[in-house]
């Protein structure tokens, strides 16, 4: 159950951050974000019996059940204040309105933290990250959306006040982008783009069409955290150590001093 429940937070979570504010109707997997906190519904259900859980073994209350609770609260708030509706009063229906409009906006974002609860945390949240697009399906028009990709992730980093190093940039003949690579270093910053990563698609007229086709272009995205501390532990049993010394004519000491030092790391091959 709770497998299942992270799976869909998970997606829901890439949903939310890839969709514009102008169409976020959210969906978790299969089931819209209404469903799942609807009464009886799976994600309702589990915080119920994570709530009486952790009242019967005396806990002293997650962060997610605070937040749970804090949302019923405000999901009580809001039935009361619309049946001031219907209320005679104009002024009295007016407010009701403004209060509600608030409340369902505070009722969306704890649905959201509520998500954002449920997935794992991870050692590398914390860690800076390697960023690396690259066009996929689409010739010129996908490496177009390439590079509006790569510019939008570049003014993301910006917003949040992370870091921003170009490594690779292979622009196009006509403005896109091949592939490119970069370090972005900051705040939690693998933890908010870990989701980014996987193929993206894009449907629209591009601008190389002359006829107004819709065309079908795609690009994908790879997310690698940066090691913090690398712990780097070598057997002695797994070098083989090759010296040289000088030959030919020469002084006695050219001749007895090991001149050249080979190390050769026998599981690998790698040598210096």
């Amino acid at each position: 159950m709770r497998s299942r429940l992270l799976f869909s937070a998970a997606r829901c979570l890439r949903a939310f951050r890839a969709i514009s504010p102008a169409r976020r109707h959210l969906k978790c997997g299969s089931l819209p974000l209404e469903e799942l906190f609807a009464p009886g519904g799976p994600l309702r259900t589990f915080l119920e019996r994570r709530a009486r859980c952790e009242a019967q073994l005396q806990f002293g209350g997650s962060e997610l059940l605070a937040v749970a609770k804090l949302l019923s609260e405000k999901e009580q708030e809001l039935q009361e204040t619309e049946h001031l509706l219907h209320d005679e009063n104009e002024d009295l229906r007016k407010l009701a309105e403004n209060e509600i409009t608030s409340c369902q906006k505070q009722i969306t974002q704890l649905k959201h933290q509520i998500i954002l609860l449920l997935v794992p945390s991870e050692e590398t949240d914390e860690n800076d990250l390697i960023l690396e697009v690259t066009a996929g399906v689409g010739g010129q028009e996908a490496m177009l959306f390439t590079s509006e990709m790569f510019d939008m992730y570049q003014q993301y980093a910006a917003f949040k006040r992370w870091h921003f190093e170009t490594l690779e940039y292979f622009p196009s003949e006509i403005g896109g982008l091949r592939h490119a690579s970069a370090s972005i270093g900051g705040v939690e910053a693998y933890k908010h783009l870990k989701f980014e990563g996987g193929v993206h698609r894009v449907q629209r007229v591009p601008k190389t069409e002359k006829q107004g086709r819709i065309h079908t272009s795609t690009m994908t995205v790879a997310i690698l955290p940066q090691p913090t501390e690398i712990n780097l532990v070598i057997n002695p049993k797994d070098l083989r150590i090759d010296t040289k010394r000088a030959s030919g004519a020469g002084g006695q000491h050219v001749n007895t001093t090991d001149s050249a030092v080979r190390i050769v790391h026998l599981p690998t091959g790698w040598n210096q």
